[in-house]
Formats: C-alpha cells, structure tokens, sequence
C-alpha cells in the first residue's frame, strides 16, 4: 500500500511547510541587517526595488518587482528588508525541492533530508543573507521543475483514467509551468538554456501535445506573457546611472538585445578547449565543497538508478545538468560558485533519488531478518541527522552575515560629519550603491552634493567647484589614478590634491576571493598635513616596537564610545627601520581595519618635505566603533600585520572603552 493510498497526502505539504519555515529561521539568523559588500551587486539591487528602476544587465524585473513588495515589511531598513526576500524564497526553494522529491520517490524521509542537506550546503546558504538574484532564482527554477513534474504525474494520471476533458489538473499545471518559466528570466535569463530539457521531458511524456493546438498555444501565450515583463527595460532605460549600462541603455532594439541575451560577451565561452579539462576540475572542487565525497557518489547512484526507473525524468535533469556546466564550466567571473547552484540543485534531486533507491535496498535485504519497518526507518532517520548537523555547524559561521554592519556603521558617521554644502566622490555605477542608497532611498543630507550619483559624464569638475569642501571614499593620488567604467572621471579631484584620512570604518570583509573593501572617508586639501614631527607629546606614552615601526604613544578623545559612534584616534609612529607591514586597529582580537602607514600619504610626503630619518609620523582620524559592540567594556588594540595575509599579527592594549547604546538605528537617521 503507497503513502498516497492511505489519504495522508495531506502530510507532505505541512512537512514542506515545516522545512520552509525551520529553513527561514535559521536564514533569519544569519541575515545581513542591510547593506553588505558580500554581494558585489546587492547594494544596488536593494536600492533599484525600492526606487523601482532597472538594475544592471539582464535588468531583472521580476526581482525588481518582487523586492519592492518585500520593501512594504514594517521590519529593519529597506536594504534589511530585500535580503530578507532572499531568505524567504530560498526557504520556499527547499520546500519545493521537497515537493519535487516526495513527487518522484514517495520517500518522505529522503526527501526531508535532501532539501534540507541543500539548504545548509555552503553556496546556497551563502546567498540567502544577502541581496542577490541567485537564491530568488532558485525559487523559480525550483518552481518551474515542481510544476513540471507534477504534470507530468497527473497527465500520467488522467491518462490511466481515461479521462478526456478538455480542461483538466493536468493542463492547469502544463499552463501554470509555462508561466512560471517565462517569469524565472526576470531572475536569471540563464534558465533560458534548459528549453531543450523541457521540450525533450514534455515530448517523453507526452508527445500528443503537437498535435493539441489550444494547449500550446496557451502554454506558448503564457510564457511570452512572463517575457513581457522585459518591456520594463525600456521604460526605465532612462533612470541608468552606471555609465558601461547606459552606452547599451535597453531604449532600442539593439540596446534591448545588448542589455538582455547579449550581455557580458567577454564571459561567455571565455576560455580555449584546451582548458576545459581544468574548468571541469574546478566545478568538480565546488561541488565537493557542497556535498562532499559520500553525497557525491549518493548522487552518481542516483542518477543511475533514475536512468532505469524514472528515465523520462532522468533526461529532463541530465539534459539541464550538461547544458548548465556546459555554459558555466567556460564563463569567466570571479564569483563563480553562485553561477552553479542551479546545477547544485539538480545534482541534489539526483541525491536524493539515490538515498529513497538506498534505503528501498535496505529495507529489502532487511525484511528477510524481519526487521520492523517503523524500527528501521528511525535507525535510518537518526543517521542522517548526523551529516545534516555536521553541514549546519561547518557552514554557519561562514555564511553568518548577522553582524556585517560596516557600510551602515560608515555612511552613519560620514553624514554626521560631513559640513553643510560639501561635495563626496565615490564610485560610480552599480558599485557605488554602497552611498547612493542613502541618498536614493532616505535622501540623506541632500544638501551634500554627490556628482557620482549621476552619470559618469555629468560628473565634471564644475559640478564641484561651489562645494564648501571636497570629500572622498576612493583615493585618487599621486601614483594612485583610478581607471575603469565606474571610477570618478579624470579632473573630478585633481591629482596634486592630498587626500587626508578623516574617518576610517571597519573593512567590509567579503568570502568572494578574501577581498576587502576599505571604508575610508578622505578630505581633498590643497595643502599637505602635518604627517610628519620632529616632537610630539602624547597623551599616552608607549615605546613599543612591532616590526620595524615604534608606537611613540596615542592621543584618545574619550573611553566612552557609543555602539555605532566613532573616537578620536591620534597615533604616533617611528619608523625604526624598513617595513611593509599594515597597521592594524581591532577591538577584542577583532580586526576592525588595515591601512599602510600615513594612508598612502608618506612616500609622497617624504620626497616632497625630506624630514629626518628618525621623525614621528602622526596618523590622525576618527576610528567608527561597530554597533555590534557588546555593551561593557571592551580593548581597543593596535598592531601590524602583512598586506598579504593576517597571520602573524602582533597587537598591543591601547585603552580600555566602556562602550554604551548609541541607538541610531531607531532615530531618524531611518525615517
């Protein structure tokens, strides 16, 4: 007797409903509280639902559109609230991965486990925190294969049946498919590439469909009605502010095709045939970092026992599979761990086939022995547990973004100090959402001119020239010219300028590569500072030596900081003898950020004024205090490190900080 027989189907979805809802809590946990330099596009994306504009290419509209209605949750702050719509469809991704499951094995169990494996697996996980069309996508993906394959049980069905009406369950998921596949490239238009697995599965299943004109006509109708949601690119082309989108603005026919299918061409099949036995090691790494070894050849098992047993649905998810590593296997992207997690899906469903066929084995060589069932079922329960903890302990710290509030902490300060009627350079384009947000969303200081917000060319130096004082998050020095699509244009900050470091945030740590985004906020003077003394008198004396510098001492402006404030710190170095390490500030062991020595400013300053060798160099800023900060006290520290790595840091106790609520996530900072 099947499980379906005895009329519990109504336990599959309160089991689904349980995974969503276990998968949402935990993604709850490790979600980012707003901006983040863990998605290189988030930043933006966050900011485009909110203004409902068009966002780099594809555009993304379903994204879009969904976002803006998750901006509506009266819960944390815009940016909050779009990272949680990523937590919330890639909750619903597990639990249709359950569905799709449960549809082809009967296995509850195997089916549990699986989704549930994926959903704590080390890339999937990691892009549900943060907003980023990846975990979204899934949703849809795994929405369009759920309905897919639910028709083809019910076509199978009706087909037993003898049931000829015109409208049946079966058609009603045949069109629900349809649609829900033309939506999913409004959130990646890579799904594109699996028409030859959908055609293929429908044809096995059902090849009477070419000649039932009213059925493809209403699915082809449908998707094309999911396509239409493209006609959104030009509506909005005018609202482009990164400068290498709008040479293709999506106003034109061509501009459309440029902006959508024929984006990115240097990515696509970037890489020669000889090289393609290393791109295949490569994928194979990422998928060992998701399953590991034994998950792996579960997942070979499975596919093979699929091949004899559910072959219509073994070439659906083979043909997708060998479509999808075929395009990405070759496409040239540093972060191209997220661009696999479709085919991590799919690999999962072949995962869990092999487990439910595992346990069927078992279950059979048992019964002789006469093993009970319910008895072995729960041994078998009780084993997968382990590897299911092991994958939620290994990569929970990893993929915990809950305190990753540095470009909040940042912007919080700069807005603060900022003068009336100043000017601040930044990146441009989709990369310098990380100011424009504040702007766009909460129009923050409007009276502080951001030429970067606009696009590249209308960034000119005269747009500058009134302001009462030039600020900026890039540096643009002597020897340190910035090029590229999203850099200020030449002239913005000239390049005889100093830029003088006046806040210093905590570093945006991102996993993408161990890349750091430095949070610096620079004064744009004329005249250079007074980097370098022949005496000082600090405060705090110290005469501690750390790899060829000497700490002479430090000033501090006070030992009581708030969560999200910032402190006067003033340091005093000697150069004792020749060194390229970093110094380091941390709070507690926790690096809060690296900087060379003088912020870029001593080589320039030491050729220009020639001071004596054995001069104090004085590093003057305000040092942001993360509003994660424990309420008590706390040590601040300081130290140096290597520029390549942060092993092998040697720190020193500075002060002890009593740190208090500063409470500016609940003022009207936010409005």
């Amino acid at each position: 007797m099947t499980e379906e027989s005895t009329g519990w189907r109504w336990v599959d979805p309160l089991l689904a409903l349980l995974i969503f809802a276990f998968a949402l809590l935990v993604y709850s946990l490790t979600l980012t509280p707003s901006l983040s330099f863990e998605s290189p596009d988030g930043n933006e994306l966050a900011t485009v639902a909110y203004q409902l504009g068009l966002a780099h290419s594809t555009g993304y509209p379903l994204y879009t559109w969904l976002g803006k209605l998750f901006t509506f949750i009266p819960v944390g702050d815009v940016a909050h609230r779009v990272n949680f719509m990523s937590a919330t469809l890639g909750a619903g991704t597990v639990a249709l991965l359950y569905g799709i499951l449960v549809t082809l094995t009967r296995s509850r169990l195997a089916s549990a486990f699986t989704a549930l494996f994926f959903a704590f697996s080390l890339t999937f996980w990691s892009q549900t925190g943060i907003a980023e069309v990846y975990a979204p996508n899934a949703f849809m993906l795994t929405l369009t294969l759920f309905l897919l394959v639910r028709w083809a049980k019910r076509e199978k069905e009706e087909e037993a049946a003898g049931q000829r009406r015109w409208l049946r369950v079966s058609l009603v998921y045949f069109l629900a498919f349809s649609l829900a596949f033309g939506l999913s490239l409004g959130m990646h238009m890579s799904n594109l590439g699996f028409i030859p697995a959908f055609v293929i599965f429908i044809l096995l299943v059902n090849w009477r469909i070419l000649i039932e004109p009213l059925k493809l006509l209403g699915g082809a109708a449908l998707f094309l009605l999911g396509c239409a949601q493209f006609l959104w690119l030009p509506f909005k082309a005018a609202t482009l502010v990164d400068a290498p989108m709008a040479r293709n603005a999506p106003n034109t026919l061509r501009g459309l095709y440029n902006y959508t299918l024929g984006a990115f061409p240097q990515m696509k099949f970037a890489f020669p045939l000889w090289a393609l036995p290393d791109r295949v090691v490569v994928y194979l790494y990422l998928l060992w970092q998701n399953f590991g070894i034994l998950v792996i050849l579960l997942g070979i098992f499975g596919m093979w026992e699929m091949l004899f047993r559910h072959t219509r649905h073994f070439f659906l998810l083979m043909t997708m599979y060998v479509v999808h590593l075929t395009f990405f296997t070759q496409y040239r992207v540093f972060d191209l761990d997220v661009f696999f997690i479709p085919a991590h899906l799919i690999y999962a469903i072949f995962v869990g086939y092999g487990l439910f066929r595992f346990v069927e084995y078992l279950y059979s060589g048992l019964s002789r022995i006469r093993v009970p069932r319910l008895a072995l079922s729960a041994a078998v329960a009780l084993l997968l547990v382990l590897p299911l903890a092991r994958e939620v302990r290994a990569n929970y710290a990893v993929n915990d973004y809950s305190d990753d509030v540095a470009i909040n902490d940042f912007y919080h300060n700069v807005f603060q100090m900022l003068p009336e009627g100043s000017a601040i350079v930044g990146r441009g384009g989709v990369f310098g959402y990380d100011m424009f947000y504040f702007r766009y969303v909460y129009d923050i200081r409007p009276d502080v001119l951001m030429p970067m917000a606009e696009l590249r060319d209308r960034a000119s130096p005269e747009i500058v020239r009134e302001a009462a004082a030039l600020y900026s998050t890039v540096r643009l020095g002597p020897g340190e010219r910035r090029t590229g699509p999203w850099a200020p244009p030449p002239g913005l900050i000239s390049p005889e300028s100093w830029l003088v470091p006046v806040l210093v945030g905590q570093g945006g740590q991102s996993s993408f590569g161990g890349m750091r985004q430095h949070l610096v906020l620079y004064e744009v003077r004329d005249e250079a500072p007074q980097l370098v003394v022949s005496e000082a008198d600090p405060t705090h004396e110290m005469g501690a030596k750390l790899d060829g510098l000497q700490l002479v001492g430090y000033d501090l402006d006070t030992d009581r900081v708030e969560r999200g404030g910032r402190v006067h710190l003033t340091v005093y170095w000697r150069v004792v003898e020749g060194s390229s390490k970093l110094v380091v500030t941390a709070i507690d062991d926790t690096v809060l950020e690296r900087h060379g020595l003088g912020f870029g400013n001593l080589r320039r300053y030491v050729e220009e004024f020639h001071p004596d060798r054995d001069a104090i160099v004085v590093e003057d800023y305000y040092l942001v205090m993360p509003s994660t900060l424990p309420l008590g006290e706390v040590t601040l520290q300081i130290g140096t490190t290597s520029p390549f790595t942060e092993s092998g840091t040697e720190m020193i106790d500075l002060a002890t900080l009593k740190v208090v609520d500063g409470g500016y996530f609940s003022s009207s900072f936010y409005r």
